[in-house]
Parts: structure tokens; C-alpha cells; sequence
């Protein structure tokens, strides 16, 4: 009877005869996988694969579990408690502010890593010890976005935002600070799934700019119909629009975006993966290079010693240019002005 469970276990190794390998750390993924913004999933998904391969002779073998979020912080939420309470992960990622601050308490009352490739104010309230966001500040949207319509000399501007995130609330601050510069700028918010912008199209059709946040697919409908009232392209701003299938909606607008990684980083993505979008993609290598240096320091016993390390590792020179550790756990970047040309991103400046 024991030769025959032990051949049963050799033929059943690659289920690990009912076991897991001990040496295999596994990481939770909650993404868009599906709907209109399964590109940030794609994205983000290259990254983390990137990263992965590039951490080799690790002393442990690293397995992602990716779950269909949808975007939708209930989903997102149901998916993470089963990554946690069936999979055993040891850490979960995810996109959006509001998507990372849904699954937070779900990570701290287990105590496991919580990291999200976002955009987040560099004041924002901590979530707690287990939770590490990583993207452009806020702050560094609007500085951007103010350097870039001063260059272009804009005097009115019509920001329009969809209620998601923090993007109503950022347009208001940034409306405040242009006003502040000269530029006499008015705020109206839209609220997801909107399909018909007439009203507010009409009601700001004398401005020399339109700053656009959110994300597609309202996005894209605004800025088709912008365009067919003969707004053109060099007009538009935005702050996340620029994530659509139809690259040609964004063609010569000055979009305001996470970066797309070092030059070197860049080059590299560009070669060994098909990516035409690569927003966030670098914010999620460096979280998850971050993430493997801390197991592999420590281990996955002591969750403890893993924030630490996150914490005194998290500042440097990373693939998003420079990282930088608040005390509030968020990791900010610098946010890039950039074009498109022929369906490419040409960026003005970081």
C-alpha cells in the first residue's frame, strides 16, 4: 500500500499529490480582464510578466492568479476574498484607487501585502501597513497639465471629468490652480456610463482648451463628438483618456499619463511583447520586482519583516524613471505630457 501511494504521487506530481509546492509564493492579480478597460489589464499584465522573468535562480518560484475585477469595486472585492480564502495568496494587486482601497481591509485583516499600480494625491489617508500604491501623484498630473497648456497658451479651459476615482475631485482642484495661474477655467463632472455630452458641449463650446478625465469608452464618445463640432485634436487634454482601441481619437491631443518607462525599459517591453498601450505597464514591474526582492530578503513566513523591506527598498531608480516612498505608503512617479503620432506616443516631456 505505501509503494502504491508513493507511484501515485510521482505520476500525480504535477498536481503536487494534493499539495502545493512549499517553495512556491502565490500572487494575486484582481484586473480588468474584460470590458472596456481590459487594455490597463493587458498592460499591466506585460509588466508582471517582465518582471517575473526577469528574477531569475530565485530561491522561490513565483505563481500570479489573475481574477476578472471588471473594474467594479464589488467584483473586485469577491475576487480578491477568493484569492485569499481558496488560492492562499500572499499578496494581492490591483488598479484604481478605489479598487485598491476595496481590497485593503480585505488584506490587513489577513496580513498580506496589498499593492496597486494607480493615481492617488500624495496626502491621501495610509490604509494601513499592509497596503503600497505606486503611480504619478495627482499633484504631478496638474503641474504637468499646467505646464503644457501655459506652453500652448491657453487663456479658457473647460474641464470635464467623470465621476470615477479621483478624477472629479482632482478637476476641481485643478480648475482652482488654473484659475490661480490666469487661466479662467470651469469644472463639470459626468457621472459613468453617460452617453450623450450635447449639454455640456454646448455649454463650454467658446473655450481654447477641453482637459478630458476619466476613462473610455465615455471617453472616447465625448471626444468623438467634441471633434464633430470642430474642435480640433491639439485642443484636447486629457488625463487618462488615451486607453482606447482607436488610437487615432488621440492623435496630436496633449495627454497626460502615467509614464511609459525608462528609454531602456521601453526598447525592451517593445521587442519581447505586442503591447500598443504600455500605461502602467512599468508601474507594475516595479511593484512586482519590489514585491520578489522582499521574499526573497525575507521569506513569506514573516509578512512583517516583507513591509519593512518594502518600505527601505521602495525609494530609487526604478523602470518608471525614479520611485519614491511617502509616508503614507504611496509611491509616486513623475507623470509624462505626451502626443500620438501614427497611432505611437511621442512624449513632450516627463
Amino acid at each position: 500500500m505505501k509503494k502504491l501511494f508513493i507511484s501515485l504521487c510521482a505520476a500525480l506530481a504535477i498536481a503536487g499529490c494534493g499539495k502545493e509546492d512549499e517553495n512556491t509564493i502565490k500572487i494575486g492579480a484582481v484586473l480588468p480582464m474584460t470590458g472596456s478597460n481590459a487594455q490597463f489589464a493587458q498592460a499591466m499584465k506585460v509588466g508582471i510578466e517582465a518582471a517575473i522573468a526577469d528574477k531569475t535562480n530565485t530561491k522561490y518560484k513565483y505563481k500570479v492568479i489573475f481574477e476578472d475585477g471588471q473594474q467594479q469595486a464589488a467584483k473586485s472585492v469577491s475576487a480578491a476574498q477568493k484569492l485569499v480564502s481558496a488560492d492562499k495568496v500572499k499578496a494581492l494587486f490591483s488598479h484604481l484607487t478605489a479598487i485598491g482601497r476595496a481590497i485593503a481591509p480585505i488584506a490587513e485583516g489577513v496580513n498580506i501585502l496589498n499593492i496597486n499600480a494607480t493615481l492617488e494625491t500624495e496626502n491621501a489617508e495610509p490604509m494601513g501597513k499592509t497596503t503600497f500604491f505606486q503611480g504619478p501623484s495627482v499633484e504631478s498630473y496638474h503641474a504637468t497639465t499646467i505646464r503644457a497648456m501655459k506652453a500652448n497658451k491657453v487663456k479658457t479651459a473647460a474641464i470635464i471629468a467623470q465621476n470615477v476615482g479621483v478624477a472629479c475631485p482632482g478637476a476641481h482642484v485643478l480648475g482652482n490652480k488654473l484659475n490661480a495661474t490666469g487661466i479662467n477655467a470651469t469644472v463639470e463632472c459626468f457621472n459613468p456610463g453617460e452617453r450623450d455630452f450635447k449639454t455640456i458641449i454646448t455649454k463650454y463650446n467658446n473655450v481654447d482648451a477641453y482637459m478630458i478625465a476619466g476613462f473610455p469608452p465615455e471617453t472616447d464618445i465625448l471626444l468623438r463628438a467634441l471633434y464633430a463640432t470642430g474642435v480640433e485634436h491639439n485642443q484636447i487634454y486629457g488625463q487618462g483618456i488615451d486607453n482606447g482601441t482607436d488610437l487615432s481619437l488621440y492623435e496630436e491631443t496633449n495627454c497626460v499619463a502615467p509614464t511609459s518607462g525608462t528609454p531602456e525599459f521601453i526598447t525592451r517591453i517593445s521587442k519581447d511583447y505586442t503591447l500598443s498601450n504600455m500605461n502602467l505597464t512599468s508601474a507594475a514591474y516595479d511593484l512586482f520586482v519590489l514585491t520578489i526582492d522582499a521574499f526573497e530578503a525575507v521569506g513569506p513566513d514573516n509578512m512583517d519583516a516583507v513591509y519593512d523591506y518594502i518600505r527601505q527598498h521602495a525609494t530609487r531608480e526604478c523602470m518608471s524613471g525614479t520611485c519614491k516612498l511617502l509616508p503614507n505608503g504611496f509611491i509616486v512617479n513623475e507623470a509624462e505630457w505626451r502626443t500620438y503620432k501614427d497611432g505611437k506616443p511621442v512624449v513632450f516631456e516627463k
